[in-house]
């Protein structure tokens, strides 16, 4: 069995990538978290194409290394973020300093 893993911090309404298959993550489907039922799991709409919007559950995060031990969880799919949202968070997570340094260029390098 596999260390405990931790998978990343997912908010409701992060815009996430959905997989049908975890070793193929060429073709994401665009979905967005819709619940956190678990602590290694969300819940995703996934806007497919043809169909609209589908809900997938208990979908854990593609970097799991449960994924590879339990046939039936890969069967959920699997996430990872989106792009546009791995910048946002990253961003959220410098803001103290970013706001810190605006506010000493404002302020002529004084604090």
């Amino acid at each position: 069995m596999s260390s405990v893993w931790t998978p990343p911090k997912a908010d409701l309404g992060d815009m996430v990538y959905w997989y049908v298959d975890v070793q193929e993550t060429n073709q994401p489907q665009l979905g967005w978290i819709n619940e956190r039922p678990g602590s290694n799991t969300v819940s995703i709409l996934v806007y497919a194409p043809a169909v609209g919007f589908v809900e997938k559950n208990s979908v854990r995060h593609a970097d799991d290394p449960s994924l590879l031990e339990n046939p039936n969880w890969r069967a959920m799919g699997a996430w990872k973020f989106a792009p546009q949202t791995e910048r946002l968070k990253k961003i959220e997570n410098n803001m103290a300093a970013i706001i810190s340094n605006s506010e000493r260029k404002n302020n002529g390098g004084k604090k």
